[in-house]
């Protein structure tokens, strides 16, 4: 009995093969694709974190041209830059104990965010900024659409008669 169960679900037509790889092609596809055109999305992020003494944070969000952020420094003594994506300095504070900041991207890319704790004691960092997805996602999606080729290839190739 167990061994006909087995034989009929291994039992894989041409005809099955063809459907399965297409869909499986068309899906890899989709997903990709989808992908792609969400990564191109601002998204936003909370800024959330503690920050030692003597440490350095650096955030790097890649914005659009008019995407917005707000950071929120507060605690111990820090120097705090945002420079643009062709490396001016936006804004740079020093020996602070407490500031807050309002961004509105005059540029697109990837902008940069550097807060160094020169106190003795932690740092809170709050906020939120608006980002994009990296160029390291955007080789996952290729790697997606790519399959999704290569599978609907075999599908083809195999063919369906």
């Amino acid at each position: 009995m167990l061994i006909n169960v087995i034989s009929l679900i291994l039992d894989v037509t041409r005809k099955k093969t063809f459907y399965i790889l297409m869909a499986s092609g068309v899906a890899f596809i989709v997903i990709g694709a989808a992908s792609m055109i969400d990564s191109n999305i601002p998204r936003k992020v909370a800024l959330d974190s503690t920050l030692g003494a003597n440490l350095t944070d650096i955030i790097t969000p890649i914005m659009n041209k008019a995407s917005v952020g707000e950071i929120i420094i507060d605690g111990s003594k820090f120097n705090f830059k945002i420079e643009d994506p062709d490396k001016s300095i936006v804004v740079s504070v020093t020996n602070q104990s407490h500031y807050k900041y309002n961004l509105v991207a005059n540029k697109e890319g990837e902008y940069r965010f550097e807060t160094k704790n020169v106190g003795s004691s932690a740092l809170n960092i709050d906020g939120e900024v608006e980002t994009k997805a990296s160029a390291l996602a955007f080789g996952g999606q290729m790697m997606l659409l790519i399959t999704g080729i290569i599978v609907l290839g075999i599908g083809m190739k195999i063919g369906y008669v």
